[in-house]
């Protein structure tokens, strides 16, 4: 895969680094939505230009992208929240749209005409976009959104950090993720019927604070329980929908620093580490409850859980 979650930028008034290709630093007043997009299109030019250099090293390689997967949904069924989740799933998603079709979608131009932005394209990144189209889509998959329309335009621009909603139909973890297995399946299919690509879920976990016993056990019943009602979702993708899936792997496989929050102490793995916020502790290595559950996993291929 050629970048990792590469569309996440796209909430660009929080997550964007503050710096742009050339290495000029984000100054107050420019155009950060005009500096991602300029951004995401060397990124998705130099992602083409990798496939095309790596099928010349061996034509049997397979290379894909890599997408942040939040199916974002509308609140109701009020046309106008309807809309607004469309809009906002096409922002989101359109460098999907490149990698698998090599160009950008109309929809996309018509945003930067309108909102005057300017992204340097010439007609060799046209020619690479084109000839290096991925082979299969990965992606990652924690949560869903919800939105609702809140403005009175007609072009029902998205802005991630104002207008999501919070699903009453699911719950929620320690840091607001919500947690939505069909929703593992709804984006399965979702993938599949824009792109009709193979697919590999290479991300999939959940964050929780985690408790060490008085005997070193570490109890992690409800990353078991999240983990297993994903996969049974995956399943019901493949076996009942017919999505085309390559694998599964979960994150992760050992505690790290979240790369989400900073923080130690959001821990994904099935192996506990001795570290805590503020950098104390042993490093010192525990298997949770988890990691014997997902060991039964792997070894019965998924019909074990």
């Amino acid at each position: 895969m050629t970048f990792n979650e590469i569309n996440n930028q796209a909430n660009y008034n929080e997550d964007f680094a503050p710096f742009t290709n050339s290495g000029i630093y984000y100054k107050e007043g420019d155009n950060r939505e005009e500096i991602m997009y300029q951004a995401a299109h060397n990124e998705l030019v130099a992602s083409a230009r990798a496939v095309k250099i790596a099928k010349e090293i061996n034509p049997d390689f397979e290379i894909g992208c890599m997408i942040a997967m939040c199916p974002i949904y509308p609140a109701t069924c009020n046309p106008k929240d309807i809309l607004m989740a469309q809009k906002a799933m096409e922002l989101r998603y359109y460098f999907a749209d490149v990698h698998v079709h090599g160009f950008y979608p109309q929809y996309i131009l018509n945003n930067w005409e309108r909102k005057g932005i300017s992204v340097e394209f010439t007609e060799q990144d046209k020619k690479d976009l084109l000839e290096g189209t991925v082979d299969y889509i990965g992606f990652s998959y924690y949560m869903s959104f919800a939105i609702k329309h809140n403005g009175s335009d007609s072009y029902y621009d998205y802005d991630e950090s104002k207008d999501l909603v919070k699903n009453p139909f699911v719950q929620a973890s320690d840091w607001g993720w919500q947690i939505d297995p069909e929703g593992l399946r709804y984006s399965l299919n979702w993938f599949q019927d824009m792109y009709n690509k193979p697919m590999f879920i290479v991300e999939n976990g959940f964050g929780a604070y985690d408790k060490v016993e008085d005997d070193g056990s570490i109890h992690d019943e409800y990353r078991i329980e999240y983990l297993k009602a994903h996969i049974e979702q995956m399943k019901l993708a493949v076996v009942e929908d017919g999505v085309d899936l390559m694998g599964y792997t979960p994150w992760g496989c050992i505690d790290l620093v979240s790369a989400g929050t900073g923080e130690m102490e959001k821990r994904y793995g099935f192996i506990y580490v001795d570290k805590d916020n503020k950098g104390e502790g042993s490093l010192e290595r525990a298997k949770k409850d988890s990691f014997y559950w997902y060991k039964d996993v792997i070894e019965s291929n998924g019909e074990k859980l």
